[in-house]
């Protein structure tokens, strides 16, 4: 017993500082008093619930269903974070094996990235802890848990279990996209070293039907188009260009001018920087400090092409909630911006493309990257 506590110290202390986070914060906050009452309404039948929401608002379905309970279950809740948390920092602890002896020092530093961006608080202020940790934090941890499977150190009723989780998964839209993503590289991977896929084939049929389900969902465009036309009223009225330049500038804002993402963000390029290094490739050392310089010195008021590329953006307009880079606007305004982060984007990739020595890395890497 103590043994597995000793082993499992950083985890346990990750999900109880964790539960520290959450408490806080208030929990009957923002939406979760909304779900509450729907709850008391539907007379406490929660998969009801979620499948009138499935309707009219949301195709989380499940995720809806736990919004609902946990909006009213709080010492449960309290609980499922705590072991939800376990869950995420063994899995994460396994899938990048830290579980090996000579590795176990480097589990402090995931420990310390985790609680810097794990949940971003900034969220909370909307929706609330309950809705925001049953829409994104679960998912999240489940989602670590369930890309054990790609070890294939599993037995029947584990893999089984991971396949169950995955459903809950896919029902955030956003994960279901991106399992999508990750077992087709991986099956692809499979394939090409004539290796059998079929335990990964039930995982990429569950992304594409959470990605079928939210498509076809009416309540998806019952909600699209009443958020379209609150927040981009003019959004029919612009070219597909346009969007898609839109998304972009919203992305190359957001990595290098929002706070916690930022930071984050330079953290990964200093982790490649160390690697690098530590592969001794001058080159490639040389152009990551290069774009670590740019990126961070404007923050010291020294001018860098991020500098002019700032003030690019702060001439954009705002939209009715504030956020900076509406829709509106002339996409001939972001020519400068857009060439410079997706200069920045190739040379990130060539940089592990060129340190990473094996194909199946390299493709594996830039996927998740």
């Amino acid at each position: 017993m103590s043994k597995n506590i000793k082993i499992n110290a950083v985890a346990l202390l990750f999900s109880l500082l964790m539960v520290v986070y959450v408490l806080s914060s208030p929990l009957i906050s923002g939406d979760a008093e909304w779900f509450r009452g729907m709850a008391k309404d539907c007379d406490y039948h929660y998969l009801s619930f979620a499948v009138s929401r499935y309707g009219s608002w949301s195709s989380r379905l499940l995720i809806e269903s736990i919004t609902a309970y946990f909006s009213v279950h709080y010492i449960q809740f309290i609980v499922m974070i705590f072991l939800i948390s376990l869950l995420f920092m063994t899995s994460i602890i396994r899938l990048l094996e830290l579980n090996d002896q000579k590795y176990r020092q480097y589990r402090l530093v995931i420990l310390m990235i985790a609680l810097l961006f794990f949940p971003i608080n900034s969220v909370f202020d909307g929706a609330g802890v309950i809705p925001t940790m049953t829409n994104y934090y679960v998912p999240m941890c489940l989602m670590a848990y369930v890309l054990l499977v790609i070890k294939q150190e599993s037995k029947l009723y584990s893999y089984l279990l991971k396949l169950l989780s995955f459903i809950l998964v896919v029902m955030q839209e956003q994960f279901a996209l991106l399992a999508a993503i990750i077992f087709m590289v991986v099956i692809v991977d499979r394939l090409i070293q004539k290796l059998p896929t079929i335990r990964y084939l039930p995982f990429l049929l569950f992304s594409m039907l959470g990605i079928l389900s939210a498509k076809l969902s009416p309540g998806n465009a019952v909600r699209n188009a009443r958020e379209i036309k609150e927040r981009f009223p003019d959004f029919e009225n612009v070219s597909l260009i346009r969007k898609l330049d839109i998304g972009f500038i919203r992305m190359s804002y957001d990595l290098l001018f929002q706070g916690q993402i930022t930071l984050f963000f330079i953290l990964v390029l200093i982790s490649i920087l160390i690697f690098a290094m530590l592969k001794r490739k001058f080159n490639q050392v040389v152009g990551l400090i290069t774009l670590l310089a740019i990126i961070i010195l404007p923050y010291l008021n020294i001018w860098t092409p991020l500098s002019k590329m700032k003030n690019v953006y702060d001439t954009f307009p705002k939209d009715s909630y504030g956020n900076t880079l509406s829709i509106t606007g002339r996409t001939i305004d972001s020519v400068y911006p857009d060439l410079m982060m997706i200069l920045m984007i190739v040379t990130i990739l060539l940089i592990i493309w060129t340190v990473l020595t094996t194909t199946r890395d390299r493709v594996i890497v830039l996927t998740l990257l």
